[in-house]
């Protein structure tokens, strides 16, 4: 994790996120530092107001992640689904808290939630390869009852985004089928030309990684492709494999699509 760990993070957008949810006051993110991993694993709570949002919620923030050694290879964003809080969460929140403050998969937090450590994995490989990552989701505010479907807004945001990076050529990778559907279907976009779609690296998808993985090996690339990364019949898939398969996609794109 050496590569994460050492990168700069900082939040371009976050401004403008806050005049387009309707987030008042404006609440200072560097309250998670200016660097990933802190010595924070708890959450962070704020007292503000969402415009049309009279419930507890939770806003993930999104990140710019930039490697120590300023390199110049093109910028990688990657779109997530949402600010997911659970109900516990959301329920403990006490007044006048009323938001529960993150940024996308924990990065903030030294030490992660075991279901997170996919997610480190993934962009401290990417780091370590010398791009930087900017980190967002289709969905930037979840509440109890929130309908798991981006709307107009979620939309709106999105295109602001990634217009901010328009500059940067960035290559755009979706990670579950809410943020490919939205590229697709609402941003006119298609995939394995405008962007690559991955099936999420969460843990409960870990099923559908190993059978892609298989796929690959039987109708392109070779059984060997599958049994360098399950070692034996039943061999579990592991955060290290996932994240490893989730690299070698992203490398073969940029390849292919210079």
């Amino acid at each position: 994790m050496y590569a994460l760990a050492n990168s700069s993070m900082s939040y371009p957008t976050w401004g403008m996120i806050c005049k387009e949810e309707g987030i008042s006051p404006y609440v200072n993110p560097p309250l998670f530092g200016d660097a990933p991993l802190l010595y924070n694993n708890g959450p962070a709570y704020a007292s503000i107001t969402l415009k049309g949002v009279n419930t507890p919620c939770g806003i993930d923030i999104p990140i710019l992640l930039e490697p120590q050694n300023n390199s110049k290879k093109r910028l990688i964003v990657i779109l997530g689904e949402s600010a997911l809080r659970t109900r516990d969460e959301l329920n403990a929140i006490k007044n006048p808290d009323n938001v529960i403050l993150g940024v996308p998969y924990a990065i903030h937090h030294q030490q992660c939630p075991p279901k997170c450590e996919v997610y480190r994995k993934i962009f401290a490989a990417l780091l370590g390869k010398g791009y930087s990552l900017y980190i967002t989701d289709i969905i930037k505010v979840w509440w109890s009852g929130k309908r798991p479907i981006p709307n107009d807004l979620d939309i709106k945001i999105l295109n602001k985004e990634l217009k901010s990076f328009k500059n940067c050529n960035p290559i755009i990778v979706t990670f579950g089928k809410k943020s490919e559907n939205a590229l697709i279907n609402r941003c006119q976009k298609k995939p394995n030309k405008d962007f690559l779609p991955l099936p999420h690296p969460g843990v409960n998808n870990w099923d559908r990684w190993k059978i892609e993985i298989y796929e690959e090996a039987i109708y392109s690339k070779g059984i060997k492709y599958a049994t360098d990364r399950y070692k034996s019949r039943g061999s579990s898939t592991t955060s290290d494999i996932v994240a490893t398969e989730v690299v070698a996609r992203i490398s073969d794109f940029i390849v292919r699509y210079p």
